[in-house]
């Protein structure tokens, strides 16, 4: 009996160790647990920042392509643009030239931004020699000489007529003929 007290306290000392390496354990496994639910929110606040970051690429990618094809298509207007522009610099160089050749009539703009109107051929004695006017438009939308040289002596009247018929063709031809008138 006595060594069945014996036997009794040295497994009553087991089941103690026992029950404090399990509550040992225990603390170690709730712990553990502790430990893993909190990485698993970090692992889910990961995958959601991860989430949110691979739907903001796409948008981001989204819209690169959205503004690659509008700078795409604002390539092609501003080429379009330009073609039709050098076409039309190329008829009015062409329409200036018929003015100068066939008309001797040039025109070019002046420094301060007024249009010069250089008439040739009109005094025999030396065709080259040039009549011109210079030509602007008034912040009031009116007509206005500048300069003339040779002075035309009816030249404020000549631009009042070109301010009531608005009629640049008729004014011009005007100018020849009283260029002419002078020599």
């Amino acid at each position: 009996m006595a060594k069945a007290r014996e036997q009794m306290a040295v497994l009553h000392s087991s089941l103690e160790q026992l029950k404090g390496q399990a509550q040992v354990n225990q603390k170690v496994i709730g712990e553990r647990v502790e430990k893993l639910k909190d990485m698993r929110k970090e692992i889910e606040d990961i995958q959601t920042v991860a989430d949110d970051m691979l739907r903001e690429r796409e948008l981001t990618e989204k819209e690169m392509a959205a503004t690659q094809e509008d700078i795409a298509q604002e390539k092609e207007l501003l080429h379009t643009q330009e073609m039709v522009t050098q076409q039309r610099l190329q008829v009015l160089e062409k329409s200036a030239d018929w003015f100068k050749d066939r008309l001797a009539f040039n025109f070019k703009k002046t420094p301060a931004g007024r249009v010069q109107m250089i008439l040739t051929c009109i005094d025999h004695k030396d065709p080259t020699r040039p009549f011109f006017f210079d030509l602007e438009v008034t912040p009031e939308g009116k007509y206005a000489v500048t300069a003339c040289e040779p002075r035309v002596t009816d030249l404020d009247e000549l631009v009042e007529k070109l301010n009531s018929t608005n009629n640049l063709r008729s004014f011009v031809i005007t100018m020849r003929q009283r260029f002419k008138k002078m020599i």
